[in-house]
């Protein structure tokens, strides 16, 4: 019981609390209502570009690999070789619009402006 109760105390302690709502200069996502929004105009996605933006998001501006990419918003059954991180990126650029907020690092990964 004793070693139990630990685990379940340790496991409480290293969670890291995410916000539900995150922005990025005129980008709201909210995590829970699963909604984005850019300069107070609602923009529809698909799971996997919410899931995309939600990584980009969290990452603070930081590179995120494709590879890291894959990892995180498709399966564990996804095609290391797809083109399926490029072309969600792609769709994502075009939903969000002008100025465009992801930046691509050739060879490297993505990243928020």
């Amino acid at each position: 019981m004793e070693l139990i109760a630990r685990v379940t105390a340790l496991g409480r302690r290293a969670r890291t609390r995410v916000p539900n709502v995150l922005r990025r200069g005129d980008l709201h996502l909210d995590v829970g209502r699963h909604e984005v929004r850019r300069a107070e105009r609602t923009i529809a996605l698909t799971r996997k570009e919410f899931g995309l933006l939600t990584e980009l998001m969290r990452a603070y501006g930081e590179l995120v690999s494709a590879e890291d990419l894959l990892n995180r918003v498709w399966d564990e059954h996804a095609d290391p070789f797809t083109t399926a991180v490029r072309t969600t990126v792609k769709t994502l650029r075009h939903k969000l619009g002008d100025p465009d907020p992801i930046v691509t690092v050739v060879g490297r990964g993505y990243r928020l402006r």
